[in-house]
């Protein structure tokens, strides 16, 4: 009998995504796209391309927003378990490219229906059933009720069974001034898993190596922590053993959403015969994979596609 594919539960916020189509100054920008974007579903839609069973939760509006980001997410092959309230909208973030290297991202997500999301929001039937349950900090920084949803169900999701991933991905704007060490460690001292980038680890541990830091982290309880360094690669260890990885060199065209790529890179890979320097390369290679495409998901591999990443000619005939 064939064993289940691995399972990630996501729970976070989605929010609705304009962007102009060409770099220049918004006031000449005429042409804009419409799409949606949020490290959670990002990561969902990324562990389902590469083949694994991917479920989203969250909470969105009654509206033309939060109808394209369920349909989108479905069209994906994610399990999309989010409510539509009529009394809160969905959130939109506006992303203006000045130049090809230089964006600034505003958000309007003040009152929306996912800045609501509490721990009666997460099925205990769902996390039943995961085999990883992922949370950022994110979600953590998004309200009191978000910070007890993501303490919640990281201890229900514990209890459960499931493996604790959580990306520290630290926004200032979400936390908008307060102070977010604690609620990270908190998460952090209940993860199995713990992704920071090296400003995010030195923020909640110290400046240092990106081993030293590393360490620090893992003597706080998690099983596995992952630096991610981006142009220098990546760092893992489980206490024991360790492993550096150097980044895949490629053609950058946007790097927003290639840390959640990342993310679901190491994930596919958990638990089997994979070992950490295996999870650590696919993370790589899939990041830097969704760094040649616009869009804050839309260059996540499949693994076929994943495969063609070392090819010699990139044509496929």
């Amino acid at each position: 009998m064939t064993a289940p594919p691995l399972h990630v539960v996501t729970v976070g916020e989605t929010m609705g995504l304009i962007t102009n189509d060409r770099p220049g100054p918004l006031d000449a920008s005429r042409a804009h796209s419409l799409s949606f974007g949020g490290a959670e579903s990002n990561v969902a839609i990324a562990i389902a391309r590469l083949g694994r069973r991917a479920s989203w939760i969250s909470l969105l509006g009654e509206d033309p927003l939060g109808d394209l980001i369920a349909r989108e997410l479905r069209a994906e092959g994610v399990s999309v378990h989010a409510p539509q309230r009529t009394d809160r909208p969905t959130g939109l973030m506006h992303k203006h490219r000045r130049t090809t290297t230089m964006a600034t991202v505003s958000f309007w997500r003040d009152g929306s229906a996912a800045s609501g999301l509490a721990p009666a929001d997460v099925p205990d039937a769902l996390l039943s059933t995961a085999d990883v349950v992922h949370l950022t900090g994110i979600l953590a920084g998004l309200g009191p009720d978000s910070l007890d949803c993501a303490q919640d169900t990281a201890r229900r999701a514990r209890a459960a069974g499931a493996a604790v991933s959580f990306d520290i991905n630290h926004r200032a704007a979400v936390w908008r001034g307060r102070d977010p060490r604690d609620a990270y460690l908190s998460l952090v001292d209940t993860a199995d898993i713990v992704f920071a980038g090296e400003d995010e680890a030195a923020l909640l541990v110290g400046d240092g190596t990106p081993a030293v830091m590393a360490q620090r982290l893992h003597r706080r309880g998690p099983r596995e922590v992952v630096i991610k360094r981006g142009a220098h690669g990546a760092f893992a260890t489980d206490g024991t053993g360790r492993h550096d990885e150097p980044a895949v060199t490629v053609e950058v065209v946007d790097t927003v959403g290639a840390g959640d790529a990342f993310v679901a890179g190491y994930l596919s890979l958990w638990g089997g015969t994979a070992t950490m320097a295996d999870r650590l390369r696919r993370a790589t290679a899939v990041g830097a994979f969704a760094c040649m495409s616009l869009g804050d998901w839309e260059g996540s591999p499949t693994t076929a596609e994943l495969a063609r990443l070392s090819a010699d000619e990139g044509v496929l005939r």
